[in-house]
């Protein structure tokens, strides 16, 4: 049997059984209405994930959308991994292994946007999750209760501390990911930090009575992706956050949440480090990439770069008398050559 590719039909109808109907009287976190949301980058990523995993039907046992679907909804019932694989089992008889545990993978990244598996042939393959017992909740809060454990006495998260300053000014590239577990992790050599853009998805999660995300975690993130990408100064640098929103998200080609602009701003109070505990370590790692980098001989990046303000002004006052006392000696120096030459 091969494998169907999903619809928008089926993609439609699984984000209704998760996550819908919202009650009217909800909103999101920045006030608006539910109707407001956005769920095309989570069409693309099903689309992804399912051409990774299921790749023509030679990788899994469930080879239809409807099938995978109908899996996906067993897990949300936070089944126990061996009664889940049991059940592919008994629907696929004939399917390895490998192809079950493909499958379930699959409804589980469907799920959660949370990478289980490895995936053959899946590109950077640079984490992932191995959920092979237990119920899924619990793996999932057993994930992402480990306890924090930075010093976090001297971190401070001022408004300038956004997506902008992190790359123009800390030379920290900012790029999207669709993996949650990756959410505002520093790769490569500490050059890039990977960011969670699926706002829609997060919102829904939120206001689910029946997540298996531990509590909290959903708005909290929401709450980083305001600080992260505040919409006054996106605005103000909206050419640099059009080009950002431009580029796919690694690895897949997911487009970015056109919601990212819209999680609203962090007051002062809400911006302590304490007040966040699933991300605060990887904040703290992140600050302080950001405080200790050092600005190219850029000229403008040196003139953005008012992390140290008293600093920021005497590099400056001091360039500009530089200049000026470098200018008087020029027009000194034309003057003294005219004036020689009148008198020659």
């Amino acid at each position: 049997m091969t494998a169907s590719g999903p619809s928008s039909a089926d993609i439609v109808g699984l984000i209704s059984a998760l996550w819908g109907p919202i009650s009217s009287n909800r909103t999101l976190v920045n006030g608006d209405p539910f109707s407001t949301l956005s769920h095309m980058a989570y069409h693309w990523y099903y689309h992804n994930q399912w051409a990774q995993i299921v790749d023509h039907g030679q990788w899994v046992a469930l080879k239809t959308p409807a099938d995978v679907n109908q899996l996906v909804q067993q897990l949300a019932e936070n089944k126990d991994y061996r009664e889940v694989l049991r059940s592919v089992r008994e629907k696929m008889d004939d399917a390895t292994d490998e192809e079950c545990e493909a499958s379930i993978n699959l409804a589980a990244r469907l799920l959660l946007m949370l990478r289980f598996g490895v995936i053959k042939f899946e590109p950077l393959p640079r984490r992932y999750l191995t959920w092979t017992e237990g119920p899924l909740r619990d793996f999932v809060h057993s994930h992402f209760s480990r306890r924090c454990v930075l010093s976090c006495d001297r971190v401070k998260l001022p408004k300038s501390f956004n997506s902008w300053s992190i790359e123009t000014i800390g030379g920290i590239k900012v790029v999207f990911t669709n993996n949650l577990a990756d959410h505002l992790l520093l790769v490569d050599d500490d050059t890039r930090v990977l960011i969670f853009h699926h706002v829609s998805f997060l919102e829904c999660h939120r206001v689910s009575t029946n997540s298996l995300l531990p509590p909290e975690l959903a708005k909290e993130t929401l709450d980083t992706l305001a600080l992260l990408f505040p919409i006054t100064k996106m605005r103000a640098e909206s050419s640099w956050f059009r080009r950002k929103t431009c580029l796919k998200p690694e690895p897949s080609t997911t487009p970015i949440d056109e919601r990212l602009l819209h999680c609203g701003s962090l007051q002062t109070e809400e911006r302590q480090i304490e007040r966040f505990y699933y991300w605060r370590d990887r904040l703290v790692i992140l600050k302080q990439a950001y405080d200790d980098a050092t600005p190219t001989l850029s000229p403008m990046r040196w003139w953005r770069d008012r992390r140290n303000g008293p600093q920021w002004c005497a590099f400056w006052v001091a360039t500009l008398v530089l200049l000026i006392t470098f200018v008087l000696g020029v027009v000194q120096c034309i003057l003294t050559a005219i004036q020689t030459f009148k008198n020659g």
